[in-house]
């Protein structure tokens, strides 16, 4: 009796981490935001090893017996935890992760723009020759018009 009333319990809280985890990933999700494609690939590979996890333990612990109150706690778990706690978890945690989100992702504009100003800064000292630089840091002939030497007061243009 006291073994299967342990194991009851033990199920309860199975449930319970399962969805604890299942909000962790959730959290990820609200914090960086997927398509839909994505959160299915990851919804059917948790579950999945959900399943093989609460199967393992289920086995392990009840001697190789599944047992119905066992799934019947899970679920049980599951509900209890997703009542109490999981909304206010989810909304707190995303809120303070926010935080120093926020301020990794300001430094990095910081952080790109100055690297894309003296990335232009480059390309117009390079434009004075007839080299430049493309997106990828290598270097191309000029394409379009050169100018060629100014005689007199005209500009004379070939193509």
């Amino acid at each position: 009796m006291n073994h299967e009333l342990l194991f009851f319990f033990q199920s309860v809280l199975w449930g319970a981490l399962l969805l604890f985890f299942y909000d962790v990933l959730r959290i990820g999700r609200r914090l960086f935001p997927r398509e839909a494609v994505y959160v299915s690939m990851e919804d059917l590979a948790y579950w999945s090893l959900a399943g093989v996890f609460l199967f393992g333990r289920m086995y392990q612990a009840n001697e190789g017996k599944i047992r119905g109150y066992a799934i019947a706690a899970v679920i049980l778990g599951m509900v209890f935890y997703s009542r109490t706690i999981s909304g206010k978890f989810v909304s707190v945690t995303v809120k303070i992760l926010r935080i120093p989100l926020k301020f990794l992702i300001s430094i990095e504009k910081r952080l790109l723009f100055a690297v894309r100003h003296c990335k232009i800064l480059i390309l117009k000292k390079l434009r004075k020759g007839k080299r430049r630089m493309n997106l990828r840091g290598r270097f191309t002939k000029r394409r379009g018009k050169i100018f060629e030497k100014k005689s007199g007061d005209k500009t004379q243009k070939a193509e």
